[in-house]
């Protein structure tokens, strides 16, 4: 039987610290997504990644070891930031941007099914409202 549980994977100590305050998380983990994708025993029905993909340019790896490591079969739900190319790009802010395209290659490479994509406005920067996808994805 699967336990119901609620883990944060950040590299920023004050993100955590942020999460400890709210008292939902039942583990934190102070490493790199893909560190921590390889390192911990993975039995998930869901992985939830909104607002983190930003900051990681290249999803293979991360697609990957969800995929291999996992015990059973799930869902990965997460956002983007759109790019309007061919594959991901990192923009003047510092963060990362994938194009629906290329979230594709990876769902056919590493066999995911793309159940649901739409594009919201994510956030404001600057007065200008950043546009983004939000994907569910079944393995």
């Amino acid at each position: 039987m699967r336990m119901n549980l609620i883990l944060d994977f950040d590299l920023s100590n004050s993100m955590l610290e942020q999460a400890t305050r709210k008292n939902v998380y039942d583990k934190l983990v102070h490493l790199d997504i893909t560190e921590a994708l390889a390192r911990e025993n993975l039995d998930f029905d869901y992985f939830i990644s909104t607002d983190v993909f930003i900051y990681v340019g290249d999803l293979s790896d991360v697609f990957q070891l969800i995929k291999t490591r996992n015990k059973s079969g799930g869902k990965l739900v997460f956002s983007t930031e759109d790019y309007d190319g061919d594959d991901f790009f990192l923009e003047q802010s510092g963060r990362y941007s994938h194009s629906r395209k290329y979230i594709e290659r990876l769902c056919e490479k590493f066999g995911y099914k793309l159940c649901h994509f739409e594009t919201q406005n994510l956030r404001k920067d600057k007065n200008q409202y950043i546009s983004g996808g939000l994907y569910l994805l079944e393995f």
